[in-house]
Formats: C-alpha cells, structure tokens, sequence
C-alpha cells in the first residue's frame, strides 16, 4: 500500500466501493426477490385456505344430503327388482305355463351376471321351450309381461305345428322357443361401507329434516292391468259359440268364497295397521331396542301378507270385479307402507343399553332364566352391525355377564335334589350333614357324579350348591323337604 501513488488508492477505492455497492444491491435484489415469492406464496395460501373454508362451511348442508338419502334410499331403489323377486319370478314359471295351458319341455337354469346396463344390475339369461296352441301361447307371453321391470321378451320362434288330417277340427300344438332376460339389483359390497356422520342419529329427528324426508315421494313402477268389463269382449272366446248360462246359486257361492279370501287379507292388513302404531309410540319413547324387535315383526308380517297377495293374483282366485279393486287397493296401501319404511341407521349409546339390562334384571330377580335367554339372543342380534358408543360397552358387558349367569341357573334348575333330614353343626360346619337323594353329604362333597355340582354350606332353612362359580341356595321345608 505505501508503493501506490495517491490517484491509485483513489481509484482502488473506488472500485472496491463499487463492488461493494454491487454486492449489496444484488444481495438487495434477492432479497427482495425471495420476498415476493413467499408473499406469492402467502397469497396462494390464503386463496386455498378461503376456499377450503367455503367447503367447510358447506359440509353441513352436505351430510344433511347424505343423510336424507341414506334415509329414503330404500324407498328410491324399491322400484328396482330384488333378487328374491327374480328368484320368485323363476319358481312361477312353471306356473305360469300350466296357467296358460302349455307344456315345457325346458325351463331355464337361472345363472345371474353383471349387467352392462349400469353398477349393481344383475341380468339373467334364460331360454325356454315348450309346446302349447296360439292362444296358450300368446296367455303366457303377456302374463310374464306384466312387470315389464321383472323380465323383458328378447325374442321367440314358433314351429308350427301340423294339422290333424284324420280329425281337423283338433287343436294345432306349435312349439315355441322363448328367450327371455330378468333383472334385478344387488349393490356390490363396496357401497355397503359407509362414513359414519357424527349426530347423525339426533340430526334425522330434526322437524325440518324430517319434513324433507317425509315429502320425498320416489319413483313408482308403471304397470297396465286390463280390468275386466261386462261389456268387452274376451278375445279367446269365440264369438260364434252361444254364451254359457249361469247359475245364479253357483256365481253367489263363488263370489262368497271370493270375498272370504279378500277379507283375510284385509284382516291382516288391519293387524299390521295396529302394529305400526305401536311402532310409532316405541320410536316415541326412544326404546330402540324394543323398536328393532316390533320393526322385524311387522317386516316378516308384510312380507307374508305380499306373498299371499302376489299368490292370489298369479293363481286368479280372486276374478270378481269388485274384490279384484279391493286387492288393488290392499297391494297399494302395502306398497305404501312398505316404502316408507326406510330403515335408520342406528347408534347403540349407554341409554339404550341400559334399558335392556333394567329388563333384564327385572328378570333375573325374578328367577326367570330362560327368558333372558331369548331376550339376549335377541339383543345379540339387535347389535349386529351397528355402532356402539364406547360409554355404553361396560353395560354391554353386564348384560353378558347376566346372560352367562341366567344360563347356569336355568341349567341348575332343571336338576332335582331331594332334600331330606339335616344335622347343623353351627360351631364347625364341617361335621354338619345333609341327606340329599338318599345320600348323607357334607360340605364340599360332590351332589352327582362328575363332580359339577357340590355341596357348599348346610344350614337350618337351606342348603347351598355351588355349580360352575354360581352359589345356589335352596331353601328347606318344615318336614325336610327342598323348594327351588
């Protein structure tokens, strides 16, 4: 430094000065560079972060949707065919033939696969052959037509048949070859699995949700009946012939036998009208339980009583105009019924379980060991599938326990032991002894012969068994004898 002349520090000076001043304003402009991305990035954030809230805020209104559908589901896929309705459909076939007067020579193996039409669809391929004339024929085509949603006629080829030469006037039997497709529904299990909507339960008891599913009407099957009419003319019947005479005994005998049948039927529908009330006072009170059991019974009672209509119908034993429309009006009043009844998703909670050990105890005070039996067995079965709230596990596991309890009891009073003389021995209840069948025991002795039952204590009034960790007492009579 001390070689340079005055203008060399000068301009070393400044050269340092300008790469100094050059460093800080690019370490400026990097910085500043950097700050701009992260506030970019800020206010990306802040964009995505009103947007989610948007959705969050929309979550709500979006699980009160799920949860209406979820609700009217059943009644929205019941215009879709089961597979219990195809399964019927196919065991009256053959009813359907004989009906029409035909004869098969094949009937279809039903074999169900995934439709192309859309998820959940099962079709189901069948071809059958067999012989009849035209008109039995043309009777059992439009009798399978009649639920166009059960089956569809994808085509069929007749073989005419040949004339009698030596009888011309015999009926001429064609044989038929009809290819036929049936449909029905069944989800995969996939859509079985659900997310659980937290207060879902409670949410469906609101006012206004409850309108909103009550309002719900779903879509109803199309269906053409041809009602019969004095004046139309039956397109089988030839107009050539002369018309049958009547008896006037015979029709009023028939038409009674008829009316016996719609009244059975109208009387069982009343009896599911009177359960359904029940229901709803169940449902009132909140006995979920109690309610999974009446729910159940009132299914099985509407299902039996749609099968006894839908087997009136296929036979034809109800063909008076009259009790036919009152039929119509019974099968639509179940159909009704039938879709409104959309089953809910149930949450087993400490409330619940707690109404069903109170009964339970009731019971096992009260020595009534075989019903707690069936009402556990019951109960098992109420839980199968639901949620249960982890506050109301410890009741679950008394109610087991009570269960386990009621079993041995039950078990132990369907053994006899005859209770006879006794010698007490207060101060060592060791010498103590007790006859018992004929036998004289004392403490700890075994009462039959694989040592399952045992004698614990002897006393004045009653003698105690132990079996399987239960301590039983029975008490005993003035004259020696046991009392359950």
């Amino acid at each position: 430094m001390a070689n340079l002349s005055e203008k060399q520090l000068l301009v070393l000076t400044i050269s340092v000065a300008i790469l100094l001043t050059g460093g800080l304003l690019f370490l400026v402009y990097q910085d500043r560079t950097e700050v701009e991305t992260i506030e970019s990035e800020i206010s990306g954030l802040d964009s995505r972060l009103q947007t989610a809230e948007m959705e969050v805020r929309k979550i709500p209104t979006r699980e009160d949707k799920v949860l209406q559908f979820r609700a009217v589901e059943p009644r929205e896929l019941a215009v879709l065919p089961t597979e219990q309705h195809i399964a019927d459909f196919h065991r009256q076939l053959s009813g359907f033939l004989s009906t029409a007067g035909m004869k098969f020579q094949e009937l279809p193996e039903s074999s169900p696969e995934d439709s192309e039409l859309a998820k959940g669809i099962r079709v189901t391929r069948n071809r059958i052959k067999g012989l009849g004339d035209a008109n039995a024929i043309l009777k059992f085509i439009n009798s399978i037509e009649n639920d166009p949603r059960l089956v569809a006629v994808k085509g069929y080829k007749v073989q005419a048949g040949e004339p009698d030469r030596d009888d011309p006037e015999a009926t001429i039997i064609h044989e038929v070859e009809i290819e036929l497709e049936t449909y029905h529904y069944r989800p995969g299990k996939a859509s079985i699995n659900r997310e659980h909507i937290p207060g879902g339960e409670e949410r469906l008891q609101d006012p206004k949700m409850r309108a909103t599913i009550a309002a719900f009407q779903p879509e109803r099957p199309d269906t053409y009946v041809l009602r019969p009419a004095v004046g139309r003319r039956d397109p089988f019947v030839d107009p050539r012939r002369a018309r049958e005479f009547i008896d006037p005994d015979a029709e009023r005998a028939e038409f009674e036998a008829q009316e016996k049948i719609v009244v059975e039927l109208e009387s069982s529908y009343r009896d599911v009208t009177e359960i359904l009330e029940k229901e709803k006072a169940l449902e009132s009170a909140g006995d979920l339980f109690r309610l999974d059991r009446i729910r159940r019974e009132i299914d099985d009672k509407i299902n039996n009583l749609r099968a006894r209509v839908e087997q009136v119908s296929v036979t034809k034993a109800v063909s008076v105009t009259a009790l036919q429309a009152r039929i119509d009006v019974l099968d639509e009043n179940l159909g009704r019924v039938r879709t409104s009844r959309a089953p809910k998703e149930v949450v087993v909670t400490r409330i619940v379980a707690e109404k069903v050990i109170e009964e339970i105890r009731e019971k096992f005070e009260s020595g009534k060991y075989a019903e707690i039996d069936s009402l556990g067995q019951s109960w098992v079965s109420f839980l199968r599938g639901k949620e249960v709230m982890p506050e109301a596990q410890p009741v679950l596991e008394e109610i087991r326990l009570l269960r386990d309890r009621a079993k041995v009891l039950a078990e132990f009073g369907v053994m006899t032991f005859k209770i006879g003389g006794r010698i007490v021995d207060r101060e060592n209840p060791a010498r103590s002894v007790v006859q018992i069948n004929g036998k004289y025991l004392r403490v700890g002795d075994p009462i039959d012969g694989k040592g399952l039952v045992r004698l614990l204590e002897i006393g004045l009034d009653s003698v105690a068994f132990g079996y399987k960790d239960e301590t039983i007492r029975r008490g005993v009579d003035s004259d020696g004898r046991g009392s359950k």
